[in-house]
This record gives structure tokens, C-alpha cells and sequence, in this order.
């Protein structure tokens, strides 16, 4: 589920773009779950992407 989201994902965003939400994914799991000791479902890290996209996505096109 994860790697067809990924890959939906690259094939619709510019490279950069691609690695630029991948990198703000990981820092946000990493200091709002796994410093709390959270768990990261399949489901949670896509929700995750995906906000991480929307925001990346209108600040460049803003």
C-alpha cells in the first residue's frame, strides 16, 4: 500500500518535490511520534505524506 502510494506519488511530482516531502515525512514522524513513543501504521504515514505534499506543494507554487 505504501509503495503504490510512493510510486503514485513520484510519477506526479518533480523529483526534488519527491525527495523534499519524503525528507519532511521522516522529520515529522520522527519528533511528533517516535519521540512519544508512537507506532507509525501504513495508513498514519500516508496521512502523514500527504499533508507533508499539500503543504511542500503551495509553498512552492505560492
Amino acid at each position: 500500500m505504501v509503495l503504490k502510494f510512493l510510486s503514485w506519488l513520484k510519477e506526479n511530482v518533480t523529483e526534488e518535490q519527491f525527495k523534499d516531502i519524503l525528507k519532511a515525512t521522516d522529520q515529522d514522524i520522527k519528533f511528533n511520534r517516535i519521540s512519544f513513543g508512537k507506532r507509525t501504521s501504513p495508513i498514519t504515514y500516508i496521512n502523514i505524506c500527504i499533508m507533508c505534499a499539500c503543504v511542500i506543494l503551495r509553498y512552492q507554487h505560492g
